[in-house]
């Protein structure tokens, strides 16, 4: 192997950055899926959207929010593989990588559609669920490109 590859080989570089997120995100996804689902499940609005009749009811709101929670379990199943795979430098992570930032964005966009199709009045994206999207969509926009491209990538995950 030449020097230059030799240089590229290893969790170095941009990739040190990449290994934080893959890090923290599971991290971060544990402190606040749990609060956030439990304040949801315990409040009397949850109780108002899927009783039938209630002011906020629809038929909708429950698979919605169950599928909701399903995809951040796998996400998170997910995310934890990803940690393994990143520092087992397997040749899997940079695809995985890849389909976990695309599936983000597309699950925001979804869900967005959705709730705006059960409330029409709503706007499609809220001020937290923009700041989600514009979040989601920078971090895809340098590393999905990062991970195709990258001759470090290409070195380290090997395995």
């Amino acid at each position: 192997m030449s020097e230059l590859k030799k240089d590229l080989e290893g969790l170095n570089g941009w990739l040190m950055i990449v290994g934080m997120g893959v890090l923290f995100t599971p991290l971060r996804m544990l402190f606040v899926f749990p609060e956030m689902y439990v304040n949801l499940f315990n409040s009397a609005n949850w109780v108002d959207m899927i009783t039938p009749g209630s002011g906020t009811y629809n038929a909708a709101w429950k698979p919605l929010v169950f599928t909701e929670v399903l995809f951040n379990c796998a996400m998170l199943l997910a995310s934890l593989a990803l940690i393994y795979l990143f520092f087992a430098k397997k040749r899997r992570f940079p695809m995985l990588f890849i389909v976990l930032q695309v599936a983000g964005i597309l699950f925001i966009v979804c869900q967005s559609m959705i709730i705006h199709l059960i409330l029409p009045t709503e706007p499609l994206f809220d001020p937290d669920t923009s700041g989600d999207l514009v979040r989601s969509l920078l971090a895809a926009l340098i590393w999905v490109p990062y991970m195709l491209v990258s001759e470090r990538v290409e070195q380290t995950f090997v395995e």
